[in-house]
């Protein structure tokens, strides 16, 4: 989407009730609107054809930024304040009450713990004030975000960023988890535990899913803020669990066979982690990361990769540990563990500017440490590899885009292999068409369908899309997609969009 933007500066007097400034205050303010509508109607199909589950959804996102709040009479040197917001309505007109209303006279095998037919979901919307303090000072207070080392993290709070003369940035922020199961808040940080309003519930029923309760935490970084060909990032963090918690089979507080009420403060989260990056000459590229849990004790994230790029040829080699992770309060915690490594390389060559190739190799291994006899302190240890790669195409022309990717992998338990085309297409400088098909073939080792052999099948799916651009801020799109295989059928969905966004 297109931006328009346009500067309007208010009398004094009207700034000064707007925003509460001195009247003698020279002010000026931009505001932007971005709205996105979706509809969805899609329908999944069984085997024999009958519908297994039809929706009909319109999600709606509405987002403001008001920018250069404030006193801009300094030319811009001064601070510069700003409010940023998003808002989103999940709505599903085809659920059935069964699903999300739970009768007490019965017990339904519809119903879904925590599902809403229209969930209001704050995503952010914080007041930000930059450059205070001569320039080394960030506020930002309300619910916001942030992306470092441990990854994307949700919170209501506070945030302070102050820039030291050695170059260092420091970092604090602090507040509550936005969790779900808590008004204006459907997104999950948790890991294994689901958490939902329980008011309704039986006090026995459904012990999987937990009371939503306030998160505390806080969290502490440093970052580099010298040269530009290298940058660097701590950062600490803690979360507690607070409410409900239900216990039960090891006789913490019900006994062996009863649930029991765990009703105290504990840590839910602490975690470590370590990111940098640095480009020490122009056509070399340095990347790396690592996660420690703290309360877990152990490693559960090492990435590290590096790029070389020589005219119109880049390659790249990329290695990555990962180990699920865990809420404190999450059952799978007393589980065996099963980290997974990938080590890849690839090749991306552009012979022209409108011509790309490129091509990866994938390794994939899994492992498994699980005790098998912990008086003895006996480890099994067993690991299975997975060997795959991808092979891309792409050619551009002033309004057509053409692209085909075939893509592999396969082990021990099972491969995957197939085939993704796309076409896009731009007529008249309004209309858009878009074609996309794929072929899968995918084999599962470890399971077996009805009649005992492997579960495996052929899936087929297409998208068929066009749009509009209707002036530089409007636009509109239509898709229709269709997917099947043997295993679950046959699945449609109709997608509408309708973005807009404009400047006041």
């Amino acid at each position: 989407m297109l931006r328009s933007h346009a500067r309007r500066s208010l009398p004094r007097a009207a700034i000064a009730l707007a925003i509460g400034a001195a009247p003698t205050a020279a002010r000026a303010y931009e505001a932007e609107i971005d709205a996105t509508t979706a509809g969805q109607a899609y329908q999944l199909k069984g085997a024999s054809g009958e519908p297994i589950l039809s929706r009909r959804r319109v999600t709606q996102t509405l987002a403001l930024g008001v920018y250069d709040i404030g006193d801009t009479s300094n030319g811009g040197d001064g601070p510069q304040i700003s409010f940023r917001a998003r808002l989103r309505l999940d709505a599903d007109f085809g659920m059935s009450m069964e699903e999300y209303a739970l009768d007490r006279s019965s017990t339904t095998a519809r119903f879904v713990p925590g599902l809403a037919p229209a969930p209001v979901d704050l995503m952010y919307g914080y007041l930000e004030a930059r450059r205070l303090a001569g320039g080394t000072v960030t506020l930002r207070v309300g619910r916001q975000y942030v992306v470092d080392p441990l990854g994307f993290y949700s919170f209501d709070g506070a945030l302070a960023r102050v820039l030291t003369p050695a170059f260092v940035v420091l970092e604090a922020y602090g507040g509550f988890e936005v969790r779900g199961g808590l008004p204006l808040s459907s997104y999950v940080n948790e890991q294994g535990v689901q958490r939902v309003d329980r008011g309704g519930y039986p006090s026995t029923g459904y012990p999987s899913y937990e009371q939503a309760a306030i998160a505390p935490m806080y969290a502490v970084a440093l970052e580099s803020a010298g040269p530009s060909w290298i940058h660097g990032r701590v950062t600490y963090r803690k979360a507690w669990n607070t409410g409900e918690s239900f216990v039960g089979g090891g006789g913490y507080l019900g006994g062996p066979d009863t649930l029991g009420i765990y009703d105290q403060r504990r840590v839910s989260s602490e975690r470590l982690g370590v990111g940098a990056e640095a480009q020490p000459l122009d056509f070399l590229d340095l990347r790396g990361t690592a996660v420690y849990d703290i309360y877990g004790r152990q490693m559960t994230t090492i990435e590290g990769s590096a790029e070389v790029t020589l005219k119109k040829t880049t390659f790249g080699v990329h290695y990555d540990f990962w180990r699920p992770l865990f809420d404190a309060d999450s059952i799978f915690n007393v589980f065996g563990i099963e980290p997974m490594d990938d080590i890849s390389a690839r090749v991306e060559v552009d012979p022209t500017d409108r011509f790309s190739l490129g091509a990866d190799a994938t390794m994939r291994r899994y492992r498994s440490d699980d005790p098998v006899d912990a008086s003895r302190g006996s480890i099994r240890v067993a690991s299975s590899a997975g060997f795959g790669g991808d092979l891309r195409m792409r050619y551009v022309w002033p309004t057509t885009r053409v692209a085909l990717t075939g893509s592999s992998l396969a082990g021990d338990e099972g491969m995957r292999v197939g085939v993704d085309a796309a076409l896009s297409r731009l007529f008249l400088e309004r209309w858009n068409v878009d074609v996309r098909g794929s072929v899968f073939r995918f084999e599962d080792k470890l399971r077996v369908d009805a009649e005992g052999q492997t579960r495996s099948a052929t899936s087929l799916g297409y998208v068929l899309g066009g749009g509009y651009k209707i002036d530089r801020d409007t636009n509109v799109q239509l898709e229709f997609e269709h997917d099947m295989n043997r295993l679950v059928g046959q699945r449609y969905r109709l997608l509408a969009l309708l973005n807009v966004r404009t400047w006041l």
